[in-house]
């Protein structure tokens, strides 16, 4: 990411901002589909109101895009069924290849939204610095241009902290994200990724307000996050 489309980030996102962002219990449910970039982005990111959602009974679905081997597809059923995630995809792509494999990413994604027609995506966020989770975001952008899908976005936090307007209390389903988290042994290896999350939703809790601890979310309608994306990058 260029530093460029940072300062465009900030200040497209601004007349988007409320003084604090607002708190519910979930975002509206139906079918739910989460994008993962990889294996465990989902349950960090979010994985606390997606169990949210699967007590409420929302169909949960997640897409898993790069890095998709034997031993963390087994994680990643291990941490779903903990969650409450009832489908799981999984797609062939390396890591760091999404951006220059976006078409044939994008047209796995069309061939899933149109099997699931999902209400709500869950996504990384414009703000998260990885490669491969802003290349998730060219290929439902890219898709949207295309189609003109109508559903609900919240984009959540992995690596970079969001600016937010959505905040989710996940008190209740905070045992659980820690239990699914335990799961990926292949990536607690070499980064302590359940200290990390249980620290920054403590941390979102305190400064929302929100119960001990909370997931936050950048939401919008698709076609007004499209209309961010393209703001911010406008030649891809």
């Amino acid at each position: 990411m260029k530093w460029s489309h940072v300062r465009r980030l900030y200040e497209a996102i601004e007349p988007r901002l409320k003084a604090s962002p607002v708190k519910l219990e979930k975002p509206d449910g139906g079918r739910v589909l989460v994008l993962a970039p990889h294996i465990d982005d989902d349950v960090i990111g979010c994985g606390g109101t997606l169990a949210k959602h699967a007590a409420a009974g929302d169909e949960v679905m997640a897409l898993y895009f790069a890095d998709c081997t034997q031993p963390r597809i087994l994680e990643a059923k291990a941490a779903a069924s903990i969650i409450g995630i009832g489908r799981l995809e999984f797609l062939e792509f390396g890591s760091k290849q999404l951006y220059g494999r976006r078409r044939e990413a994008a047209q796995k994604l069309k061939e899933t939204f149109e099997k699931f027609r999902p209400h709500t995506v869950y996504l990384p966020s414009l703000f998260d610095r990885h490669n491969d989770h802003l290349a998730v975001n060219h290929i439902l952008c890219g898709l949207f241009g295309e189609t003109r899908l109508d559903f609900t976005v919240c984009s959540y936090e992995v690596w970079t902290p969001l600016v937010p307007n959505l905040v989710v209390d996940v008190t209740s389903t905070m045992d659980k994200k820690r239990e699914a988290i335990s799961k990926y042994a292949s990536q607690l290896a070499s980064n302590d990724w359940l200290d990390a999350a249980v620290c920054l939703n403590r941390y979102r809790a305190v400064v929302c307000g929100a119960g001990r601890y909370a997931e936050v979310f950048f939401m919008q309608s698709m076609e007004k996050y499209f209309d961010l994306w393209r703001d911010v990058y406008p030649g891809v």
